[in-house]
């Protein structure tokens, strides 16, 4: 006579519940550490080489890590580590030109659009949503 085992699916459901939970509250620190996200969408024709925010009115600039994005629509997504939302945003095109967004509340922005820098080596513009 054969005798066959199972596991009881009760058992199952409470071992994927407990995973789960424990997946949970390990992320949670990383929420509450003040990481936020920012979608970048370069409307400019150059590419935006590199990325720094500052808090608002500070000229403290520190740099994010970004990926070159490039002209005309291409879009990535940046990491932001901090407790408040709102940054001054400066951008350095691939042309050597620097443009920054002032006051860019991170927290109500979908993404932010930036637009082509203005004939001015540094400009002051307020962000905008696409």
């Amino acid at each position: 006579m054969r005798q066959c085992h199972s596991f009881p699916m009760a058992a199952l459901v409470a071992a994927l519940m407990i995973l789960s939970a424990t997946t949970a509250s390990a992320s949670e620190p990383a929420a509450s550490a003040g990481i936020r996200y920012l979608a970048l969408v370069n409307r400019a024709h150059d590419s935006i080489d590199r990325l720094e925010v500052a808090e608002p009115g500070s000229g403290a600039f520190q740099e994010v890590a970004l990926d070159k994005v490039r002209g005309g629509g291409d879009s990535s997504t940046v990491e932001l580590r901090g407790n408040g939302c709102r940054y001054d945003v400066r951008f350095t095109f691939h042309t050597g030109q620097r443009m920054v967004y002032e006051n860019v509340d991170v927290c109500r922005l979908q993404a932010l659009r930036v637009q082509p820098p203005p004939r001015e080596p540094l400009d002051l513009r307020q962000a905008t949503t696409p």
